[in-house]
């Protein structure tokens, strides 16, 4: 699954995007938007990539764009390196988006996308950088303790945008991507624990349903505190 979703990169465009992909809660979306910003967050499974150019596309518009890492490109061939150099350039430019974040660059950038009325940011629950010093927090994921950052959380608190968590599925018999989209958790009546274990209890089913489309052993990866 892996290498098919790296090769879909190339495919990134509005037909694409239109003929392979179904919605499921979609008005929860539409719904957090309507009353400002929105962060949409996800983990490595499915073709999270394709989410982008999805929600821009199949849901009205809004200007939209993500967070991505770059110090884990530092770890990559040269090769690899360009690879994903390009998908994050494929990726913006299926939603039309006009910047992509770097967590190697200051956090303000992203707090003025997302403090602009109905902006949304793309952001993955469980980006592990070696190369960052960051603390992690405990969860329960698909009945096991896993450790992640609560950067995601934090930003929509200290935003003020919704958190919508999401997750995407291919089924290889109707070669169509299901995106299922959940109600969104209000970042201000929570604690950034709480908001990022609401959102792991809305994509685990997912995961277990589908643990061949995992980019990576998610469960192995995370189960240890990550040491700087």
């Amino acid at each position: 699954y892996r290498e098919f979703m790296c090769a879909e990169t190339h495919l990134f465009r509005e037909e694409y995007i239109r003929s392979r992909i179904t919605l499921k809660g979609q008005e929860h979306y539409e719904a957090a938007l309507k009353k400002g910003s929105v962060v949409v967050v996800f983990v490595h499974h499915g073709s999270w990539l394709l989410m982008n150019g999805a929600l821009h596309h199949l849901c009205g518009g809004a200007p939209i764009t993500s967070i991505a890492s770059r110090r884990n490109l530092e770890f990559c061939t040269p090769e690899e390196k360009e690879f994903w150099l390009g998908v994050h350039k494929r990726s913006a430019e299926s939603c039309n988006a006009p910047v992509i974040f770097y967590t190697d660059q200051s956090p303000i950038g992203s707090v003025r996308w997302l403090k602009q009325p109905h902006h949304v940011l793309t952001v993955a629950l469980d980006v592990r950088e070696p190369a960052a010093d960051k603390p992690e927090q405990q969860f329960e994921f698909m009945g096991q303790r896993i450790y992640l950052q609560t950067g995601p959380a934090k930003l929509a608190q200290l935003t003020g945008a919704q958190v919508v968590p999401a997750a995407i599925e291919y089924n290889a018999k109707t070669q169509r991507h299901l995106l299922t989209l959940y109600p969104a958790i209000n970042p201000n009546i929570c604690t950034p624990e709480q908001l990022t274990q609401t959102a792991l209890d809305c994509i685990g089913p997912h995961v277990m349903r589908a643990p061949e489309q995992q980019f990576y052993d998610l469960l192995g990866a995370l189960q240890t505190p990550q040491k700087a």
